[in-house]
């Protein structure tokens, strides 16, 4: 596989595209697990929650088709500047439909925003990056929630 360039898969639909999905996040989570010890993902909204629960809670179709969510750390690409459980925040999206079906034990490490700066979008971006160095490549897109 080239690594200068980027891969784009293309599927029908989610029940195509479901298992083709874990296949790349096992074979991506061993890499980082390897080189760093644990597999860091960065999540947005829309339908990838939705997706990305169907791919990781299906059962494992043998031993090398497990998933470790223990050893995940899970960050935001672009989350919305609402409370963590407002229903137009990324993290609820994924909490909902991914986190709360995962047993205790078996969670991954989650770092969702600071939500204490709600109204400045800047400090929150310079706060999350700061918090941890990895988070450089995942600061976040925030946007202010508003309606039309």
């Amino acid at each position: 596989m080239d690594k200068s360039q980027p891969n784009l898969f293309v599927f029908p639909n989610v029940d195509t595209l479901a298992p083709a999905l874990r296949a790349y996040i096992i074979q991506s989570q061993a890499a980082g697990i390897a080189r760093h010890g644990a597999f860091k993902l960065a999540v947005s909204g829309g339908s990838l929650p939705k997706t990305l629960a169907t791919a990781l809670l299906a059962l494992p179709s043998g031993p090398n088709d497990q998933v470790n969510l223990a050893r995940w750390e899970i960050f935001f690409a672009h989350e919305r500047a609402v409370p963590l459980d407002h229903y137009d925040s990324n993290y609820a999206l994924l909490k909902k439909e991914l986190l709360d079906k995962i047993p205790e034990g078996q969670k991954p490490t989650i770092h969702p925003i600071g939500t204490p700066h709600l109204e400045d979008l800047q400090e929150i971006a310079d706060q999350y990056q700061s918090a941890d160095p990895s988070r450089q490549l995942c600061r976040p897109r925030l946007r202010p929630l508003s309606y039309v």
